[in-house]
């Protein structure tokens, strides 16, 4: 379209272009996600929201605005996480504040949350106080949704960067949970002071050699400590396995992980065999699978549970 020379360009032109710009500096999966990320800079650039951005269609842009999306769209360009730009990230239908320092808050993690509401409701303690421990709680996302979520929830959440953990009590003040959740600095379980029914972990899972091929916004941006598993990419796993006898509770519990793409058998094998090793009996493994069918969470409930319906397993 041919415009006069000097003449503000509409928002929908300065949105399309920006879309094929992060196409061509590989910073979106496709097209559609370009645009989504292109409108989303634009209403932080604006102080709008999306819809609006849409709807201003063919409206000339004001040129302090086109200013702050041109420095915004820089960033996304260089490979800096949109979350990290936006200063925020949606999950299980909350605004975390994210930010360098923290993992960035990924959807599949979403059914750790899932698996651990379950658990809590069916746990025989649910009409008192459940005990959930959140083990590299990051930026708080698993134990602050679960405190959100499960008012008899005691979450406790635990992190060996004490970077990540200044996100998580933003996030915890942002939603006033501080009665709901305390944070502690450590290694894995170590920092437990109490029994725990229920334990979550989204641990790093991504072996040394596929970390070297992450695209660059994860490698590059995102802590390698939240993100690298070792050489196999299980071993800190492996770890918080051989912990869990001197940390879960020892009449009912349950362990609730995030793993990789083809590591299930694996970490089952690891947490069931650590868990007999330690004198605990009665177990059942379940496993679940995200909205792309990887078997993702494995859910293992020690001691005697209610009947209840598994569900959500993956045979």
């Amino acid at each position: 379209m041919n415009e006069p020379t000097g003449s503000p360009r509409g928002v929908r032109a300065i949105v399309r272009e920006a879309a094929e710009q992060l196409r061509t500096v590989n910073a979106a999966e496709d097209i559609d996600d370009a645009r989504l990320q292109a409108e989303l800079l634009y209403a932080e650039a604006a102080g709008l929201d999306r819809v609006a951005v849409i709807a201003a269609g063919d409206r000339p842009a004001e040129p302090e605005v086109a200013e702050r999306f041109t420095a915004l769209l820089t960033r996304r360009s260089n490979h800096e996480p949109l979350a990290y730009i936006l200063g925020r990230r949606e999950f299980y239908g909350l605004t975390f504040e994210v930010g360098p320092g923290c993992l960035v808050p990924r959807p599949e993690t979403e059914g750790v949350v899932d698996v651990a509401l379950a658990a809590i409701r069916e746990h025989p303690r649910s009409r008192r106080v459940v005990r959930v421990a959140d083990i590299g709680t990051g930026s708080g996302i698993i134990g602050l949704s679960i405190a959100h979520h499960a008012p008899q929830a005691k979450v406790t959440g635990v992190d060996i960067s004490t970077e990540a953990l200044q996100w998580a009590g933003r996030n915890m003040r942002r939603f006033g949970l501080q009665e709901r959740m305390v944070l502690l600095a450590g290694d894995l379980c170590e920092p437990l002071h109490e029994p725990v029914d229920v334990l979550c972990a989204n641990l790093p899972y991504v072996s040394t050699e596929e970390f070297e091929a992450l695209p660059a916004q994860i490698r590059d941006r995102e802590p390698r400590i939240a993100v690298e598993g070792g050489e196999m990419g299980i071993e800190l796993i492996e770890r918080l396995a051989r912990q869990l006898t001197a940390h879960l509770a020892t009449d009912t519990s349950v362990v609730i992980l995030e793993m990789g793409s083809g590591q299930m058998g694996w970490v089952q094998d690891l947490v069931l065999t650590a868990l007999r090793e330690g004198g605990r009996e009665d177990l059942e493994a379940r496993q679940h699978r995200d909205l792309r069918g990887i078997r993702r969470v494995l859910e293992v409930r020690v001691g005697t549970w209610p009947a209840g319906d598994a569900a959500g397993g993956a045979p």
